[in-house]
């Protein structure tokens, strides 16, 4: 008989109900709470997916069928539930950001790996199929040489909830939100190194809210290469995201949104994998769920049931938390931010 993970997710918004509708696709998969201060909200979310509803964590946490916790709800609200639900020796799923402050990450971090717990962040895109291949074929340093920079651009057209506009719930805007997943690809595609320095610049353009819609920041790693960010909430058209690594003999482009093929071109050759194999290629690859959302919650139950050791771990999360705070810090001094690598 196949081995049930008790669910409750805290959220009902948008994101609450990916979860719910990625998780209960998993047989392995039982979600039995919806958590949400507003009780409709909860209600609607759990009906649609056979779980109860309740508008307290604490109605959740003394089920003791559930295992994991999914936190899907403002930023500003991160911290406190993922201390709790870690203090309650449950297992937890946060959305991204994780924190808004390198200590709250430092110190979710050790908590639970004091309680034994796995503490996981949301960061889909570093599990999307294309970016996934993308990666895979920028670690043929032979087809690249010295990869000495990565791009990432992430524009939307802005966020439809209100809360995301406020510095008060959000804890920030663009940056907050879409500079997560850009430093996060940046780093990832560069095989995890120590961050360096950071460089960042912000814009308002709208008049709504108190935080900005427009970024750009600029990573110096402690291997040499070079980050560069530029996120934005004030663009028309849809939402892009794209990833370029470039190197010394080659360079690999993904467009997340953009064709069933990844993009990459080196002077010299990928290995005997595709005839002709010089120049621009277009290597096929394989799609599942394109957002990476399937591979990121199911790495999670794969933590929790069967022990296996997350890809990307809290001192991941506590390397983009400082990140981002020290791009936060030189937009406002106007001054290049030297971190802790």
């Amino acid at each position: 008989m196949v081995e049930r993970l008790g669910v409750a997710v805290v959220g009902g918004g948008f994101m609450g109900g990916v979860h719910a509708e990625v998780l209960t696709a998993d047989p392995r998969v039982d979600l039995r709470w919806v958590v949400d201060r507003d009780e409709r909200v909860a209600t609607e979310l759990a009906t649609r997916f056979g779980a109860r509803a309740t508008a307290t964590l604490d109605e959740a946490l003394a089920d003791d069928a559930v295992r994991l916790v999914v936190v899907a709800t403002p930023a500003a609200t991160h911290e406190p539930i993922a201390a709790q639900v870690i203090a309650a020796g449950r297992h937890v799923l946060v959305e991204k950001p994780l924190v808004l402050s390198t200590g709250h990450a430092r110190q979710l971090a050790a908590a639970a790996r004091e309680r034994g717990v796995t503490l996981a962040h949301g960061g889909n895109f570093v599990y999307a199929p294309k970016f996934v291949r993308a990666r895979e074929l920028a670690a043929d340093r032979d087809a690249l040489g010295t990869v000495h920079s990565v791009r990432v651009a992430f524009r939307t057209s802005g966020p439809d909830t209100d809360w995301f506009r406020s510095k008060a719930t959000a804890g920030g805007g663009a940056l907050t939100d879409l500079g997560w997943h850009a430093v996060e690809l940046c780093r990832w595609m560069l095989g995890k190194p120590a961050i360096r320095s950071v460089t960042a610049c912000t814009r308002q353009l709208s008049a709504a809210g108190d935080v900005e819609d427009q970024g750009v920041v600029l990573i110096e790693f402690a291997d040499g290469a070079i980050g560069q960010c530029d996120v934005s909430w004030v663009c028309p058209g849809g939402e892009q995201l794209t990833v370029e690594v470039i190197g010394t003999e080659g360079l690999v482009t993904a467009d997340l949104w953009q064709g069933m093929g990844v993009e990459v071109y080196t002077n010299t050759k990928f290995g005997a994998v595709w005839e002709p194999n010089q120049g621009w290629l277009r290597p096929e690859w394989e799609w599942i769920r394109n957002s990476g959302y399937v591979h990121q919650d199911r790495q999670v139950v794969d933590a929790v049931l069967e022990g296996r050791p997350m890809e990307h771990t809290p001192d991941d999360a506590v390397a983009i938390v400082e990140a981002l705070e020290a791009a936060y810090r030189s937009a406002a001094d106007g001054r290049k931010v030297e971190t802790n690598a």
